[in-house]
């Protein structure tokens, strides 16, 4: 259904005032009243920084396998959480790391906003008023801002599911169209991964087909759904398989199953906890948490629980399901179809299941992929954070029809419950950004040139969080020391699983037993292939690479074939579909618009 001028007139509108709360709720966090910042930020700045390091002495082209800034030297390109290939760390090319994180929360909250908007207005049929209400619920979630607020702003992506789901399902005339938004829902998914974010891909996904789910209540699947959902996987693995082939190789020798899975053991703690979480307050939620959750091992704080579309749409449905709508009203029909009520149901209760507690079936969980590595099963809330808004404005259409006086008052409600929050957690954050901050204005005024690590090092603590809780640890790649105690979850939490083998704390130069103090970062990813084991160093006789290496610049290391052929499949994806998306579809659309004229 095409949309009206007015249409768009109004949805940018509202998406213009609802930028300019969102910045003056949120800029304040960046940093906060103290100078500070939340602790995943001492990993994210650095790790951006370490990245600008990369690019402003290779350039854009060459990809960063390896870096020496932390642990003595690690995989860069083939740990799954590292995000070279992102927004926020191209971003840092330009602005300071801190300025790309906070553009990056408002460039993608806009996205989802803008996704919803579609899928509700253009995809379920809905009213202009319940469609800005859907779009604004998703576009205030808490998840994205207090996440990035936190520093763990790689799950910015998430905010691109209704943009995936709308690709899927989007009318399309023409083969070329049909392929073009198949291949840009690829382009979305490859995106996740290279982003950073491999632990709640499949969430992700699931989140996708709740959104499908329940567009089929409404209106029918295009017949060419199914095509178009697997051109979208086979682009997704072409464009990542590189870094997947590479990440599998290197999390294959560092699994991260050692953690205890934490659970509900009482269904009703377990319920009330998630909606707390859904409709009132992470801290809320937490506070609920603590008092309930068993098999904890680690402390799981209020941004766990930060999935809040506060109170607003429940006393929204709430008033929708008393009022009687107007004469004429324009109710949302259905088709009719009641499965894929039930499929949503069954979906949307993973995070459920995956939070309830028992030995026994917390002992099986441990063995299932993916699920066992994780130690915050809570996280898959986020496959509901697409579908709820758009569930809730259905129903509020489908009770009173196009009524927009209470579709805006909804929306009122929910904007003065976001600033009635006090946040007094995420206010309250130990990372100091400012000799980072300064570092990197150093670098980008030109000393970045001459930059090399020099050294291996530990930041001493500064109180008594010792030495694996100082947020600020990674910092000291600023000065030319590599953080032997680095923070990298790869390792663990605890660097539990970090081989140290005959590291010291010295020169990275100096020589030992015929080996430099300073790791050969390819005998993680490859060491049949280098001849060496997970951890080694270089070589005296390998000292050119290792000066090459901490100089940040690429040195000479075999790939195993299935590493080298996987690039070669990302390439040509890459390049067969830049081609198709820049130049075949739009020339075949061209085409086809005169014919048509014609």
């Amino acid at each position: 259904m095409p949309i009206k001028l007015n249409d768009r007139v109004y949805a940018f509108a509202a998406w213009a005032m609802f930028l300019a709360l969102y910045h003056f709720i949120y800029h304040g966090f960046f940093p906060t009243a103290r100078g500070t910042l939340g602790h995943d930020f001492g990993l994210a700045l650095a790790g951006c920084t370490d990245g600008f390091i990369w690019f402003a002495k290779n350039g854009i082209f060459e990809v960063p396998w390896f870096t020496p800034s932390f642990c003595a030297g690690v995989p860069f390109f083939a740990d799954p959480q590292s995000g070279y290939y992102s927004v926020p760390q191209w971003l840092s090319f330009v602005v300071d790391p801190l300025t790309a994180a906070y553009l990056t929360l408002l460039l993608f909250a806009s996205l989802g906003y803008f996704g919803v908007y579609m899928l509700a207005r253009r995809g379920f049929g809905l009213s202009l008023g319940w469609s800005i209400f859907a779009a604004a619920l998703f576009f205030f979630n808490t998840f994205q801002p207090y996440r990035t607020i936190l520093g763990e702003y790689g799950y910015h992506g998430l905010t691109l599911v209704p943009w995936l789901a709308w690709y899927l399902i989007r009318p399309a005339e023409g083969a070329a169209s049909k392929v073009g938004f198949a291949l840009l829902a690829g382009v979305i998914a490859a995106y996740w991964l290279q982003s950073g974010l491999p632990t709640l891909m499949v969430p992700g996904a699931i989140g996708v087909g709740l959104v499908l789910l329940a567009f089929r209540l409404v209106r029918p699947w295009p017949r060419d759904l199914l095509a178009r959902m697997t051109l979208a996987v086979a682009v997704s693995v072409v464009f990542s398989a590189s870094k997947l082939m590479a990440s599998m190789a290197f999390y294959g020798r560092f699994e991260r199953t050692q953690y205890q899975l934490p659970g509900f053991s009482d269904p009703w703690a377990l319920i009330k906890t998630t909606l707390l979480a859904l409709f009132w307050t992470s801290e809320a939620a937490a506070r609920q948490a603590f008092a309930s959750m068993v098999n904890v091992q680690w402390s799981v704080l209020p941004h766990e629980w930060a999935y809040s579309f506060t109170i607003a749409p429940l006393i929204c449905l709430l008033a929708a399901f008393f009022l009687r709508p107007r004469d004429g009203a324009q109710r949302l029909r259905l088709t009719g179809v009641r499965w894929p009520v039930f499929a949503m149901v069954a979906l949307a209760l993973i995070p459920l299941v995956l939070m309830f507690y028992t030995p026994s079936f917390n002992a099986w969980l441990k063995q299932v992929p993916l699920v066992g590595a994780t130690a915050w099963p809570m996280r898959w809330i986020v496959i509901d954070l697409a579908v709820l808004p758009l569930l809730v404005a259905m129903a509020a259409q489908y009770w009173t029809g196009d009524h927009w006086r209470l579709a805006t008052g909804s929306i009122l409600l929910l904007v003065g419950l976001q600033f009635a929050d006090p946040k007094l957690y995420y206010r309250d954050q130990p990372y100091e950004p400012s000799f980072l901050l300064a570092g990197y204005q150093r670098l980008a005024a030109g000393a970045v040139q001459d930059h090399r690590i020099s050294f291996v090092g530990i930041k001493p603590a500064t109180g008594n969080e010792g030495l694996y809780g100082s947020v600020d640890r990674n910092d000291v790649l600023i000065d030319g020391v590599s953080q032997a105690a680095c923070y990298n979850p790869a390792f663990g939490y605890r660097l539990e699983k970090f081989p140290r083998g005959r590291l010291v704390l010295g020169d990275v130069m100096e020589e030992s037993d015929g080996y430099l103090n300073i790791k050969n970062p390819a005998c993680y990813v490859f060491p049949k292939e280098n001849g060496c084991e997970p951890g080694d160093h270089f070589r005296v006789d390998q000292r050119a690479a290792a000066e090459a290496f901490v100089s940040y610049h690429p040195f000479p290391f075999e790939k195993s074939t299935k590493q080298r052929i996987a690039d070669i499949v990302t390439m040509s994806g890459l390049t067969a579909t830049t081609i198709f998306l820049l130049l075949v579809w739009p020339w075949l659309t061209w085409r086809c618009s005169r014919a048509a004229g014609k």
